[in-house]
């Protein structure tokens, strides 16, 4: 306990200092200017998204996490979250092939015949090496960087102590829940960095895309990965971003577009499965034609129940049907304890208002998520993660098509996702009302077992109000003011009978005591 003490105060000095040399004070006021709490004009979002890339692995993935929840970040300092570039320098070779030699052991050389020292990408979670086979094939052998779960599990909890410290001193941090983002951003982070559900990723995914001509999932060669390295096929292919060389090898720019879409869609609305990270640097485009898609650690799901929901909300600003979006919003769980229904009526109204009279292809894709954001944030919606994640890849993908045809609008591929027949559309809604009266049914004999319960026993029942808390914490915070007031009132009594009696290094002791309390004592006055 005392030795992780020691490591948490190293790495909070060293934060402390590489902020400083940012240009911010200290911990504290940066977590601030990162969530919008206190404006600071001088903390531009570019700075902040510095800063994050400097702090290293932990702060660059809190960044990725903190770009998906315009509910609790300015959508300025979002637009540079976007941008973080998870490129760190790159480890020594040595250090690497300590990695492979802990879990191949002499059977390293019988697996690889050649592992290229240079990497070709380092990131803050692994870093990927060219190596062949014993076998000929050429592959990606991406290596987890050494002590990478002690210090995210250290990060974790240093961020923990901040939120904690921001916490007692802003009402707004408070209500924001970021602890619940931190224990988001730990959770995910270890998932990715586990190349085990990596690896089982990518199986779901060739089996989803299978019998699909147009996506190629790459192979991963899981005798031979772990949880810190995974051994996958290397893909020859362009990147999706090199929109000369495409066009040089004769591409069809807006044919590619559609493709991209149409598997991305497929993955929301067909399989329930996405890549939740389509950024360029992860898009190939193969030499027939075929789009791949590489890294495979962040990985979202939907449920079926959730897809309903989507598809619900779209019926919704079709049909300006108010009580089917709420029920959106109720699904998801996205309303809090701030929210002004009678504002998020008529602003979900306006919403719904604009849409209603376009067609899918006249949605411009990016808008519609920006305004959604936007009504989130106004109305102090909670953003479940899911949503999240979809928003975030939904606005890489709009991006990444309008590159390749200025002129595509990702919604005219929506519809043929969507479209339900009339009779599965019927068969759901009958499945719901089974749903409906089972749960009515059986709701019966819980009504009549609480009924005995509170008839036969004796039930206490507890109820907790937030305005109470708060005065809890008032009467809390004027009983500490009180006792210290006491105590320095009997110490300056104290020190001057100390010294009548001769005792002057006690009165002294007394006196630095007397002082520091004075100095608790006026903090706490002006601070509550």
């Amino acid at each position: 306990m005392f030795k992780k003490k020691i490591k948490l105060a190293k790495r909070f000095i060293q934060i402390s200092k590489t902020l400083s040399e940012l240009g911010f004070s200290n911990a504290y006021d940066y977590f601030k200017a990162l969530l919008g709490i206190e404006i600071d004009e001088e903390a531009q979002p570019r700075r902040i998204r510095e800063a994050l890339e400097k702090l290293g692995p932990s702060f660059i993935k809190l960044g990725q996490v903190l770009s998906t929840r315009p509910d609790l970040v300015p959508q300025s300092v979002i637009q540079e979250l976007i941008k973080l570039q998870d490129k760190v320098a790159p480890i020594e070779f040595d250090v690497i092939e300590e990695i492979l030699k802990r879990n191949y052991g002499d059977k390293l050389w019988e697996i690889f015949s050649y592992i290229d020292p240079k990497p070709i990408a380092s990131a803050s979670i692994s870093q990927v090496h060219v190596g062949y086979l014993q076998t000929g094939e050429k592959v990606a052998i991406k290596v987890r960087r050494p002590n990478l779960k002690e210090m995210i599990e250290l990060d974790a909890e240093l961020m923990l102590t901040i939120i904690d410290f921001l916490e007692k001193h802003s009402k707004t941090v408070k209500e924001f829940n970021i602890k619940g983002v931190i224990y988001q951003f730990k959770r995910t982070t270890l998932n990715e960095a586990d190349f085990e559900i990596e690896a089982q990723n990518i199986k779901i995914f060739q089996e989803n895309f299978k019998d699909y001509p147009d996506f190629y999932v790459p192979k991963c060669y899981e005798d031979i990965s772990s949880s810190e390295i995974l051994v996958t096929e290397f893909i020859e292919g362009t990147k999706i971003s090199q929109i000369e060389i495409l066009k040089q090898k004769g591409f069809n720019l807006k044919k590619l577009a559609e493709k991209l879409t149409d598997a991305y869609f497929k993955m929301v609305f067909k399989d329930g499965v996405y890549h939740a990270d389509p950024h360029p640097g992860n898009l190939f485009v193969l030499d027939d034609g075929r789009i791949c898609a590489v890294d495979y650690g962040m990985v979202a799901f939907l449920s079926k129940t959730k897809k309903r929901y989507f598809f619900d909300y779209i019926v919704a600003v079709t049909t300006l049907d108010i009580n089917l979006a709420i029920q959106f919003y109720e699904g998801f769980n996205m309303f809090t304890p701030y929210t002004d229904f009678n504002n998020f009526e008529a602003d979900l109204q306006f919403f719904l208002e604009k849409y209603h009279n376009k067609k899918l292809e006249e949605i411009d894709l990016k808008e519609m998520i920006l305004d959604i954001i936007e009504f989130v944030r106004t109305n102090h919606l909670r953003l479940p993660t899911d949503i999240a994640y979809l928003g975030k890849a939904a606005i890489n993908l709009e991006g990444t098509v309008r590159e390749l045809d200025p002129t595509f609008n990702p919604t005219q591929r929506l519809k043929k996702f969507i479209t339900v027949s009339t009779k599965e559309y019927i068969l759901e809604k009958l499945g719901e009302v089974r749903d409906s009266a089972e749960l009515a049914f059986y709701a019966i004999f819980k009504l009549e077992n609480a009924y005995r319960l509170l008839i036969r026993e004796r039930i206490s029942i507890q109820v907790i109000f937030k305005d109470l808390e708060e005065l809890q914490l008032f009467y809390k915070n004027q009983i500490h003011k009180i006792v210290y007031s006491i105590l320095l009132v009997g110490m300056l009594v104290s020190i001057p009978l100390f010294k009548k009696a001769g005792m002057e290094t006690k009165a002294d002791i007394l006196f630095f005591f007397a002082l520091f309390l004075s100095f608790i004592l006026i903090y706490k006055i002006l601070r509550f």
